[in-house]
């Protein structure tokens, strides 16, 4: 796992760039570098036993080659690279530019999004000449699950303990909920007509949320190192007293690392009027514009219109 960790934001770059697939990249390169312990790829960062130079560097070893129906062992010029990355980037242009005497050799595996198919262009195309390459290349893919690195992850911050969905359409309808999604940071798994799939692991299935639910629900704060009731009373808005009511506090100097505490019972929100600014409106709320930004998920705080709800609190 540390090398697919090492190279995967190379293959990931790769592939935006040249519309590859990354767990295709990653792939190849554990499957022929022997997850990068091969000689080759650790003194010459070579994982796909490119020859020939680079920038004028290679690294000569011996392999062996079938001459005349004799398998004899020869010294060979691989190319050296200076990292990883080059000796990845080297594979994708491959792939884009094709071969002197055939440019367009390898043209079926860009843009192809399913691996099981980019593999098997690969072989089509004849890049190896083992029978069984693609499918060892499949299931290296699915048994390291490497297709999570062939999406994107965004993330999305939850602020209010919000009703958990199995579905986007119960999501949507606000009904049949299978329990609550708390307050805090999520990877968003998908996107179905504005209902998201919340997840705390990344590119993996979770829960459905209605990122416009407005019912009345509890704002957590999880306590970290250095908080006290007067620095969450202040970030908060609130006041010591309320924070004391709220989590039946006896002693205010009393609190642990990861403690919940509940700093508000309900939302507020405000409806858009003409002429209204998100800097008016947080003053008028005594709260800040980072807030607004943040409870509303705004992507240009400079961006609101007549009618909109915004959570103010």
């Amino acid at each position: 796992m540390d090398f697919i960790s090492l190279i995967a934001p190379y293959a990931q770059k790769i592939a935006k760039q040249y519309n590859i697939l990354a767990s295709l990249i990653i792939a190849q390169a554990i499957h022929e570098s022997n997850w990068g312990k091969s000689k080759l790829a650790i003194e010459g960062n070579n994982l796909f036993g490119i020859k020939g130079s680079y920038e004028g560097q290679s690294i000569v070893l011996k392999t062996l080659e079938v001459n005349k129906g004799e398998k004899v062992y020869v010294d060979a010029h691989f190319r050296k690279y200076p990292s990883w990355y080059e000796s990845m980037e080297d594979l994708a242009r491959l792939y884009k530019n094709g071969v002197s005497w055939d440019r367009n050799k390898y043209q079926s595996i860009i843009g192809e999004n399913d691996y099981k198919k980019a593999a098997k262009a690969v072989q089509a195309a004849g890049y190896a000449t083992d029978p069984n390459y693609a499918n060892k290349v499949v299931t290296v893919i699915e048994s390291n699950e490497l297709a999570k690195y062939d999406r994107q992850t965004e993330s999305y911050l939850l602020h209010n303990h919000t009703p958990g969905y199995l579905t986007a359409a119960d999501a949507k309808n606000n009904k049949n909920a299978t329990g609550t999604v708390e307050s805090g940071e999520y990877y968003i798994y998908k996107n179905n007509s504005g209902m998201l799939n919340l997840s705390s692991k990344a590119y993996a299935p979770g829960s459905w949320i209605n990122p416009n639910f407005k019912g009345t629900s509890e704002i957590v704060h999880i306590v970290k190192a250095g908080d006290t009731l007067t620095k969450i009373a202040a970030t908060h808005q609130t006041t010591v007293k309320k924070l004391q009511q709220l989590n039946k506090i006896k002693d205010v100097n009393v609190l642990s690392i990861g403690q919940k505490l509940i700093v508000a019972k309900e939302s507020q929100y405000y409806t858009v009027k003409s002429g209204d600014t998100v800097s008016n409106i947080a003053k008028s709320f005594k709260t800040t514009v980072q807030q607004i930004k943040l409870f509303n998920q705004l992507q240009d705080v400079n961006k609101i219109y007549p009618g909109q709800k915004l959570r103010v609190k």
